[in-house]
């Protein structure tokens, strides 16, 4: 579905991908350079008692993709969760999941505007100072390249992403070549006039870790969920154990086994199985 939203004076349209009708809401948020796609198999196996909204953030996916008018940081990111949770009247009643830089999103969130959340479960978070990566900085060479650089670069990035999603893969065979060119390669490529691609590069350009560095997370103090890929090849568990000491609410840090960063992909059973535990352990308590 398309929800509108505002981000400052900035009128946006959010693609959410809903399934599931349960009680309990929760609105996940993907990372670089993903979309609302990474969560399906996850919804899948939490439809049964859950409403699973996954949102593409501003530039991915299907949602409006700004070039100029848009400043692509955590922060802004952080705004545009929280037209999506004002919109869909969820302030107070919905469970916050990040990923990656949706997870330094969702931090920023949290620190801004605890009380428009019940829980929070972080997955492999960008934190701190331990981003971005080098894969993510490579895009800086494109910011102001023009028409036919960038044709060549998009040619160049798509021939090898698939490689990078399975490098961050657990188990390889999750991101087979139909997977990448239905889910994610496809949104790259939006047009008019290299949209997509364009949208990616400023994605990947404009966050910084200052703004990890800045978060005042002794303001998240709702319960917490900080779960960790084993095999992440980009995130190092040291930052997850870095937010459970930082973070100011109570804190549960899950070890994922036999997972790569994009654990959703590599086990997404188990993901939703600790996320369904970790709720039902805190059901019925409010700590504000």
């Amino acid at each position: 579905m398309k929800q509108l939203i505002k981000v400052g004076e900035q009128e946006l349209t959010i693609n959410i991908e809903a399934v599931g009708t349960g009680k309990t809401t929760l609105l996940m948020v993907h990372g670089i350079p993903t979309n609302a796609r990474l969560w399906r198999h996850v919804q899948e196996h939490l439809k049964d008692d859950y409403t699973c909204l996954a949102m593409d953030m501003v530039g991915y996916g299907q949602s409006d993709m700004p070039l100029d008018s848009f400043k692509h940081t955590l922060t802004n990111q952080a705004e545009a969760i929280r037209g999506v949770i004002e919109a869909l009247d969820l302030k107070g009643k919905v469970i916050l999941v990040g990923h990656d830089h949706g997870g330094g999103a969702c931090q920023i969130f949290a620190s801004k505007y605890c009380d428009y959340i019940s829980r929070l479960i972080l997955i492999n978070p960008v934190a701190f100072d331990y981003w971005p990566v080098l894969e993510v900085e490579a895009f800086n060479a494109l910011v102001d390249a023009d028409e036919a650089t960038l044709q060549i670069g998009l040619g160049q990035a798509a021939a090898s992403f698939p490689g990078l999603l399975r490098t961050g893969s657990y188990d390889k065979m999750a991101f087979t070549d139909q997977n990448v060119k239905q889910n994610y390669l496809q949104f790259w490529g939006r047009g008019p006039d290299l949209l997509g691609f364009k949208s990616l590069v400023k994605i990947c350009a404009e966050p910084s870790n200052e703004e990890t560095m800045n978060v005042d997370h002794s303001k998240i103090t709702c319960p917490t969920m900080v779960c960790w890929a084993r095999h992440d090849a980009w995130m190092p568990v040291e930052s997850g154990r870095r937010l459970k000491q930082a973070i100011a609410g109570p804190v549960r840090f899950q070890v994922i086994e036999r997972a790569g960063h994009y654990v959703q992909e590599d086990r997404p059973d188990v993901v939703a199985e600790y996320i369904d535990d970790f709720v039902t352990e805190w059901a019925g308590v409010s700590i504000t």
